[in-house]
């Protein structure tokens, strides 16, 4: 790596190799997800996008394999909404990945319900997933 640029910011001396290193953490994520969103939409039956993905993901991790809607935006990185859409999505392709269920103490709140057709894609696509990230490997080291 080059010699370290100094530059000063607000009175205080900052090495711009920190930010160099930043962009260039920046530039691979974006080539990750990237190659992460291709390969999920190639691999999927469904055409997931990498978010659906996630979301599958987040349910097979959960107790039950199942999740408040309200407590998906954080774990997404999402709104409310687009969760909301996100789910209505993947309700509409009749894909059976997952369900909704209605919380028994709060009429108002809904469970979101990996299944085991979701079970079965999600393992498949784990795999197919593993595989591209091995691909770069010295990225993730």
């Amino acid at each position: 790596m080059r010699e370290s640029i100094y530059n000063y910011y607000r009175g205080k001396e900052i090495d711009m190799t920190y930010l160099e290193k930043w962009f260039d953490l920046h530039r691979r994520q974006v080539e990750l997800e990237a190659l992460l969103e291709q390969t999920i939409a190639e691999k999927s039956e469904q055409g997931l996008t990498l978010k659906e993905f996630y979301l599958l993901h987040f349910l097979n991790q959960a107790q039950e394999k199942s999740l408040r809607q309200i407590d998906l935006p954080d774990k997404l990185h999402l709104s409310p909404s687009a969760v909301s859409r996100m789910v209505a999505r993947l309700e509409a392709k009749n894909c059976a990945l997952l369900s909704r269920k209605c919380c028994e103490h709060d009429k108002r709140a809904s469970f979101i319900c990996l299944t085991s057709e979701g079970q079965t894609t999600l393992a498949y696509l784990q795999k197919a997933v593993e595989e591209s990230l091995a691909t770069k490997a010295s990225w993730l080291s």
